[in-house]
């Protein structure tokens, strides 16, 4: 059965906090930001001060532009993001089974309410206020029927222009022709015109030609870090999907399973456990889904996988900022209410591709982010992802590498720890920790891992540490080999940049986890899992008087937390 979601919502907030204007925070909030990128948001300047904002994955959208666009898009990217020093993934969208309208004329199509109108699967028709060819071979086999829904608007439509059509399918001509009645006036513009059919069942392949030539020559030279599957439908697309990124060499790119249809909705559970990352898409999904009814699947996609640990991301939150420079009061509202929803993060569209205000954007959706995490209960969040497990019984079924987690975030929330400190290899780690949402940041150290294929060497740590921000809370660095041991040098490298960027400052704790994994090249990596209790000395870089718990104390711990404290703590009784 679903699980619907809860609100964690907490705060002390009095009238006079509301009213007095907030000190400037040099630190980004925890919830990730992708924004989509465009005309108007790919140039070096304008993604710097998307990055400098908090910007966190940059998305290039293939179902708009070609090749050319994107990679001068990209290539300002990676110019800004090292000129800046910032980390920053980017992830590239498919067109996938995606219906647009074909042989457009140069003006607007002037569609009246009460008209029809005829949808075609004809190529060779020009497009009019009377046809409407689109890009699928055949209405056989679609569900179409009289009575059923269909939208028409404009690539990243926001859904209050007058660009958008929506139509009632009236009657079906043949397998080929569909006659529609336009329920409203509109004038049908913009770069691209796609075509939504309630509760269809598209036949057509989770990648299209397109865009496995664009994965080629676009995504593998470029290591794209994250591939959304657009329309995915089943389990099935994202094995087909990962089968032929792998058969290309994108083997560590991750799959972002994109629900937004019907079928997808039906499908969620078998999405969410074959893909890396879940994507609600609002605009698509809105017109398959009752408007009284969207809140319920939102929330139960947010709950499942909040759940299970798979990092979910939602769109279409502040559609009025493409013209205008502030939200609507209840667009405002709905990004907090996400946010204390579990949210990873949230994505942007038409906000940065063709809105006029791309960077006030960014800096106004996470500015109301960074106030709905003061008032996110992340204690309560933890007990109730702990509960629904069955982590807090005497025998939890539970690994070392997830007790570990849930060991350092009570830790860090009973000893009000300053920060986390997480060591991993492949990121694993820091996702058990952001699972369980705390309210500190986690400081994410990427041990890079040397591969071969017999010609070349291949190092993942980059790769890794731009995955790692997919996750809410993390904050990934590379670590530096040369150092050492993560537990000695390294460790205190990333205090000191930890203490550099304001994270810390003498006499914080910091609670430090590392996992309980083998690697070929530290000897300390190779031992059991441990997490350790630091205080921060004067110089705000020295640790003193570390607390240290195994795994293997935990499990002669009922409570599954912290074992053998050797720590000056005032109140240990929650952590033994």
């Amino acid at each position: 059965m679903a699980i619907l979601g809860r609100t964690y919502f907490n705060t002390s907030l009095t009238l006079g906090s509301l009213i007095e204007e907030d000190t400037p925070s040099t630190i980004n909030p925890a919830t990730r930001l992708v924004c989509t990128i465009g005309p108007v948001s790919n140039d070096a300047e304008t993604l710097t001060q998307m990055l400098r904002s908090g910007m966190s994955i940059a998305r290039f959208d293939f179902s708009y532009g070609d090749q050319e666009l994107h990679q001068r898009g990209l290539d300002n990217l990676r110019k800004a993001s090292k000129q800046i020093s910032t980390l920053c993934a980017t992830m590239m969208d498919s067109l996938g089974p995606e219906i647009v309208v074909m042989n457009r004329p140069s003006k607007p199509i002037t569609l009246e309410a009460g008209q029809t109108v005829r949808l075609v699967c004809d190529s060779s028709q020009q497009a009019s206020k009377d046809v409407l060819p689109i890009s699928y071979p055949s209405l056989s086999g679609t569900g179409l029927q009289p009575g059923r829904s269909v939208f028409v608007g404009q690539y990243l439509f926001t859904g209050s222009e007058t660009t958008s059509a929506y139509l009632t399918v009236q009657h079906i001509e043949s397998e080929t022709s569909a006659v529609c009645i336009v329920q409203n006036s509109c004038k049908l513009e913009g770069i691209q015109l796609t075509v939504h059919i309630g509760n269809m069942k598209n036949t057509a392949p989770i990648l299209a030609e397109r865009d496995k030539q664009a994965l080629q020559t676009f995504g593998k030279p470029n290591k794209i870090d994250f591939v959304a599957l657009s329309f995915c439908r089943n389990a099935q697309d994202v094995k087909d999907a990962r089968a032929f990124l792998n058969s290309i060499g994108m083997q560590g790119t991750k799959i972002v399973g994109k629900i937004e249809n019907m079928e997808g909705l039906v499908n969620y559970k078998e999405i969410m456990n074959a893909c890396d990352v879940v994507l609600l898409s609002r605009g698509s999904m809105g017109n398959c889904v009752d408007p009284e009814k969207m809140f319920l699947a939102q929330k139960m996609l947010l709950r499942e996988c909040n759940l299970a640990g798979k990092p979910i991301y939602v769109t279409r939150v502040v559609d009025t900022m493409v013209d205008a420079p502030r939200p609507t009061r209840a667009e405002a509202t709905d990004v907090a209410n996400l946010v204390l929803d579990g949210a990873d993060g949230i994505v942007l569209g038409s906000e940065t591709f063709r809105g006029k205000f791309p960077v006030a954007t960014v800096e106004t959706v996470l500015a109301i982010c960074r106030q709905a995490e003061k008032c996110f209960d992340s204690f309560a969040y933890y007990n109730s992802v702990m509960d629904f497990a069955g982590f807090h019984s005497i025998n939890p079924n539970i690994g070392k590498t997830e007790a570990l987690a849930t060991a350092a975030v009570r830790a860090a929330t009973k000893l009000k720890a300053a920060m986390i400190v997480v060591f991993t290899v492949t990121g694993r780690s820091a996702s058990f920790i952001a699972k369980y949402r705390p309210k500190q940041p986690i400081l994410t150290v990427v041990v890079p891992r040397l591969s071969t294929n017999g010609l070349k060497w291949h190092c993942t740590g980059d790769f890794v540490a731009r995955q790692c921000l997919q996750y809410r809370g993390v904050l990934p660095v590379c670590a530096d080999p040369s150092l050492g041991s993560p537990d000695g040098a390294i460790l205190k490298a990333a205090l000191q940049s930890a203490h550099e960027r304001g994270l810390t400052k003498p006499g914080d704790r910091v609670v430090v986890s590392q996992c309980p994994r083998v690697t070929e090249r530290f000897s300390c990596m190779q031992e059991a899992g441990v997490v350790k209790i630091l205080t921060i000395s004067a110089d705000g870089v020295q640790p003193a008087d570390p607390l240290v718990i195994t795994d293997q104390g935990m499990q002669r711990c009922s409570s599954q937390h912290v074992f053998g404290s050797r720590d000056a703590v005032l109140d240990c009784s929650d952590l033994v």
